[in-house]
């Protein structure tokens, strides 16, 4: 029995050649048709669309095939003739087994038929995540501006003290503080040298290396309450803005065991600024200001970096052991490492490929090679794209549009250009480094096309 799974293109059928024997040259008396056999494939991502080519040496072309898809017993609409051509039929898109039969006539000779079983599993399109992540999710630091942090008698009071604009040099180990939020977990990145008080050893106070547990090793997480206006950091050693302020005081001495598991602050999030106060004892409260970086940005023109491993498929993401494009591929498929993936500002995305590309044999170039872009994947799509930082993926919507190789599809792999048979959006599993964008895409038997593109 043969499988066909909807999330790939598989051809599943071994192809032999089907003759007639005769009892002279000139096919006078044909006694038997033999070795019949015919090709299934899918030719779309759902799985239901279904092609069969009866496959035979017919110098004569007198041999005509009739292809039953076993869909509707009785009834002649899944029933088709045939001198060879590929026949197609479109099954329902829910579980199911159907017998194919193909039936072979010739002339003077005793009909054959073959079958063979085709089971269809419904296709369910994957759940892609869409919509904005967390507000805070990213890099915040204080803000490099006088007031970034301070105590007083109240919230937002920095009466008692106030950092300054010279502190934003003197205390630079400070305010290249990074402190970092993803959609699971947080982190104080502290690097070589933080501002170190004489509670941590260092006296007088000055940049110095991070002490424990207040040196970045928690293993810390987070939960923001947008409506109580709360932010609490949950891991011995986690913190925001000073080490020292937690809930009800301020510690003055560093064993791990004076160090809170968690600490809650009251926090306003207003846009990439985030207004933290805490408070401490004797109603006093410490102020930070923190800014979130600049994430790195899709928009701009990419293209894939010009390196062996730029793409190539495998078992898993960022595994390319089934195939890996070679240092040589660079000179080679010049055509295709000149192709440009253009997101712009406004939201819309281009493919602009220039007088040639990339071809392969599914769409028309035996063997494959450069050649004149092909419809609808020649950059003419009307497209756009919905970048999801928190989510780590891109989606790119327009039929046609891609990244990296138009035939990798979410789920399979395209083996055939009609513009039916090419999906309205792609979503790509994306990782944003820099100027660097790390791409998978997961297609059939739990397969992955991997593309690594640079921005110019």
């Amino acid at each position: 029995m043969n499988n066909i799974f909807k999330k790939g293109f598989y051809i599943l059928a071994v192809l032999f050649l089907s003759f007639a024997t005769s009892c002279n040259d000139d096919d006078a008396e044909i006694t038997e048709i033999s070795g019949l056999d015919f090709v299934i494939a899918t030719l779309n991502v759902e799985g239901t669309e279904i092609g069969v080519v009866p496959t035979t040496v017919n110098s004569n072309n007198r041999i005509v095939y009739s292809v039953d898809f076993g869909a509707t017993p009785d009834v002649d609409t899944d029933n088709f003739a045939t001198s060879g051509p590929m026949v197609t039929f479109d099954y329902p898109n829910e579980d199911g087994t159907y017998t194919i039969t193909v039936t072979a006539s010739l002339q003077g000779a005793n009909d054959v038929s073959i079958t063979k079983d085709i089971t269809i599993k419904e296709y369910i399109a994957p759940v892609i995540p869409t919509g904005p992540s967390s507000p805070i999710v990213g890099t915040w630091r204080l803000a490099p501006e006088a007031g970034a942090f301070g105590v007083g008698p109240e919230k937002d009071n920095v009466s008692w003290f106030s950092s300054s604009a010279e502190d934003v040099a003197t205390r630079a180990c400070l305010f290249d503080d990074e402190y970092i939020f993803t959609e699971d977990g947080f982190q104080n990145v502290l690097g070589a040298d933080t501002w170190v008080e004489a509670w941590q050893g260092t006296d007088p106070e000055g940049c110095a290396a991070p002490v424990f547990p207040h040196d970045g090793t928690a293993d810390a997480t987070y939960i923001y309450n947008a409506a109580a206006g709360t932010l609490t950091i949950n891991g011995k050693g986690a913190f925001l803005g000073l080490a020292k302020a937690v809930n009800g005081g301020e510690l003055s001495a560093t064993p791990p065991a004076a160090v809170p598991d968690s600490i809650t602050y009251i926090v306003v999030i207003n846009g990439n600024t985030m207004d933290l106060d805490i408070e401490i004892a004797g109603g006093g409260y410490w102020s930070f200001k923190l800014v979130k970086d600049a994430p790195p940005t899709i928009v701009g023109t990419w293209k894939l970096v010009p390196e062996a491993g730029a793409f190539g498929v495998g078992p898993e993401k960022d595994n390319v052991s089934w195939f890996s494009s070679s240092s040589e591929d660079v000179t080679t498929r010049a055509c295709l490492f000149d192709d440009e993936y253009v997101f712009n500002e406004d939201g819309t995305f281009q493919n602009v490929l220039g007088v040639d590309s990339w071809i392969e044999a599914w769409q028309g170039t035996d063997p494959e090679g450069c050649a004149a872009p092909v419809f609808p994947h020649d950059g003419t799509a009307s497209a756009t794209y919905t970048y999801n930082e928190g989510a780590g993926t891109i989606t790119i919507n327009g039929k046609g549009a891609f990244l990296g190789l138009a035939k990798a599809v979410n789920g399979g792999e395209l083996s055939a250009t009609p513009p039916a048979a090419v999906p309205d959006s792609i979503t790509y599993i994306a990782a944003l480094n820099g100027d660097i964008l790390e791409l998978d895409i997961e297609i059939a038997g739990g397969g992955y096309w991997s593309f690594k593109l640079a921005k110019q």
